[in-house]
């Protein structure tokens, strides 16, 4: 039996779910783990933390620096209800810090930046925000041996031949010439037994960030101060709207990364191995209709389409909402879709600047690959 993988529906945190994920999501968990409060957020909101496990080695780990970033933080509260329930032997080798929500404006407004508009992910060196200085602060008191930056990824992410970026890493880069540090090299190695753990389930949908050396970005700063560091990226399944399947293959990848840490195992890797896994590309949209048929420039056209979902907050349901916008129309030959209708039996002209036609494209588009 693989314990993780097959006991998932007896560990996971069924108390949340879906995109909408704010610091009133988790308050139970929060109780649940004996958090404290160690700072607040421009709009005074509080910033939680615990701590679990009595071991030597340290861990820090942070979700929702991007506020609208939540499949993440779902999948880390599943990784820690696993090894309460299953392993708990980590306990006694491992020191958790948990950062669940660090930007809890941002996840209230569902919004990537902060209440000043500033990505928390590009202040490492400014130290402009009181949530950066939060982080920062932990960071130096805590004095972690390792570090996990938890994001997610928008739709548009894809590996080879079009397959969706299901789950992303990177092992940051600590300095302009992407030298293999020491720090870096266990980041690598450490991915590579992720990977090696998940591509018995998704082997085609596993990517790698770009290594661009950028000091403002906390990941890049910390690897330079030493700590090796690794940034996760929960991606999207398709069709996979509320990123609940998304969430199980994030908790997994969380839980392989802790084991391995504790059990030593990405020691055995060889780094260069890193380099193999496939570079994310942007091939990806969420609907991609051929051979549709549009008024464009005071002519019919027969076109290829690209949709896009903008994920808006509703105010009232507290819920998120897809509305579909045009990306791109032409011959897009470099682009696939997370929904795929060829529209070449579809004789109807479209106005593609009428909202009504738009969502009758989605429509149509759904009805041909029978999704309701």
């Amino acid at each position: 039996m693989n314990i993780e993988v097959d006991n998932y529906t007896n560990y996971k945190e069924k108390e949340i779910s879906g995109r909408y994920i704010t610091n009133e999501s988790i308050a139970d968990l929060n109780y649940k783990y004996s958090s404290e409060i160690c700072g607040y957020s421009v709009n005074n909101l509080p910033i939680h933390f615990f701590k679990i496990g009595s071991g030597k080695i340290k861990l820090l780990i942070w979700s929702q620096m991007h506020g609208n970033e939540s499949t993440s933080t779902k999948a880390l509260f599943d990784s820690i209800s696993f090894y309460s329930n299953h392993e708990q032997k980590m306990f006694n080798k491992l020191t958790l810090l948990v950062i669940p929500i660090l930007n809890p404006d941002g996840a209230f407004k569902y919004t990537r930046e902060n209440y000043n508009n500033i990505d928390l992910n590009r202040d490492a060196v400014d130290l402009s925000q009181p949530e950066s200085l939060v982080l920062k602060k932990i960071y130096d008191d805590f004095k972690p041996d390792f570090c996990f930056n938890l994001h997610g990824q928008r739709s548009i992410y894809s590996t080879l031949n079009f397959n969706s970026s299901i789950m992303s890493f990177l092992s940051p880069s600590s300095d302009y010439d992407r030298n293999e540090t020491d720090s870096r090299v266990k980041s690598m190695k450490i991915i590579l037994e992720i990977v090696e753990n998940l591509k018995i389930l998704i082997p085609e949908n596993i990517g790698r960030y770009n290594d661009e050396f950028n000091i403002n970005c906390v990941g890049d700063t910390f690897q330079s101060l030493n700590t090796p560091t690794i940034l996760f990226e929960s991606g999207h399944f398709s069709q996979d709207y509320t990123r609940e399947i998304s969430r199980y293959y994030t908790s997994l990848a969380i839980t392989y990364a802790i084991r391995s840490i504790y059990s030593n195992g990405f020691n055995l890797k060889n780094h260069k191995d890193y380099y193999k896994i496939p570079e994310n590309s942007t091939g990806l949209c969420d609907v991609f209709i051929k051979n549709i048929k549009i008024n464009q420039s005071l002519s019919n056209q027969v076109v290829n389409l690209s949709i896009l979902y903008k994920e808006k907050l509703n105010l009232v349901s507290k819920e998120i909402e897809f509305i579909p916008e045009i990306s791109e129309f032409g011959k897009l030959e470099k682009l696939s879709g997370h929904l795929l209708s060829d529209f070449i039996s579809i004789k109807k002209v479209f106005d593609i600047s009428d909202k009504n036609d738009l969502n009758e494209i989605i429509t149509i588009a759904k009805k041909l690959r029978n999704i309701q």
